[in-house]
């Protein structure tokens, strides 16, 4: 074999080597490393999504405890003199039947408890409900006169079948315990049925809190780098060097612009990168720290 055919083949391996790894490169490495960068840019913005959500409810969910509390606190409360299960059986269900109801439950009389002669009746109450028809049940059960102590309440979202209405209303099931208290003494009344008392309950579905409109993220029409895609490669004292979403090398000095924001800070010593995305609610910083690579 002839010198100039040997180095010939020599210099076609090496170049065809260069090929391959090249291939690799772009085709596998590079594909794995953009497919990773949109996991992650997805990821993002389903959180910011996420706290764009809760942060514009807040207002109405704060409204709402706020009336809540005061309703609870400003009511006004009666305790009989005489408590039979019969009679508090009677009174539930004059509650239930104000309005149709979807509420279905096992009535269970526990303890009679005898505290300087006032009596204390445990009750368990387990069924399941629409939610808002169990919402409602309790809200009768604070606000109308007489005095019921909830204990505690434990509820566990179901679906029943057969039952899932086209507005896909959430159904429940729950227990509840309470306390009747009685006492034959001064000040105290008979109260045999639950009394007519304004206002109605409002509608109220903790499964779907409300919800304010929220400001959309907008668009990259510039194309300008976005920090959530892209790779932090090289620093120096005033500048930062991005390869970006497209695979482009960008030159970012202190204050130039990115999708969303801005550049505000070059940390030399810890590699790292801080931009200032004020375009998104809430606004955020975020932090990109030299890829090495390894």
């Amino acid at each position: 074999m002839s010198y100039a055919l040997r180095t010939t083949l020599i210099l076609g391996g090496f170049w065809l080597l260069v090929f391959l790894v090249g291939l690799y490169q772009v085709n596998f490495r590079m594909a794995g490393k953009e497919e990773e960068l949109l996991k992650k840019e997805q990821i993002v913005r389903e959180e910011l999504e996420l706290n764009e959500t809760l942060v514009a409810s807040l207002p109405a969910i704060q409204e709402e405890l706020d009336q809540s509390i005061s309703d609870w606190e400003n009511r006004k409360k009666l305790i009989p003199r005489h408590e039979t299960s019969h009679g508090t059986y009677r009174y539930i269900d004059q509650i239930l039947s104000r309005q149709k109801t979807t509420l279905d439950f096992d009535y269970m009389a526990k303890d009679v408890r005898d505290s300087a002669g006032v009596l204390y009746s445990d009750y368990e109450i387990s069924g399941e409900a629409r939610f808002i028809d169990l919402y409602r049940f309790i809200w009768y059960i604070e606000h109308l006169p007489r005095y019921l102590k909830l204990n505690s309440m434990e509820l566990l979202e179901t679906r029943i079948e057969g039952r899932e209405s086209a507005t896909k209303e959430k159904w429940v099931k729950f227990n509840i315990d309470l306390t009747a208290l009685s006492a034959d003494r001064e000040g105290f009344d008979e109260i045999e049925y639950a009394v007519d008392i304004n206002p109605t309950v409002k509608r109220h579905d903790p499964f779907s809190p409300p919800r304010k409109s929220k400001p959309k993220i907008p668009p990259n029409t510039r194309g300008l780098p976005n920090v959530f895609s892209s790779t932090l490669r090289a620093l120096t004292p005033t500048q930062a060097y991005l390869i970006d979403q497209n695979g482009e090398l960008k030159i970012l000095a202190l204050g130039d612009e990115v999708y969303l924001g801005k550049l505000i800070d070059i940390i030399p010593d810890k590699n790292e990168a801080v931009f200032d995305l004020r375009q998104i609610y809430p606004p955020r910083r975020v932090s990109l720290v030299v890829d090495t690579g390894k």
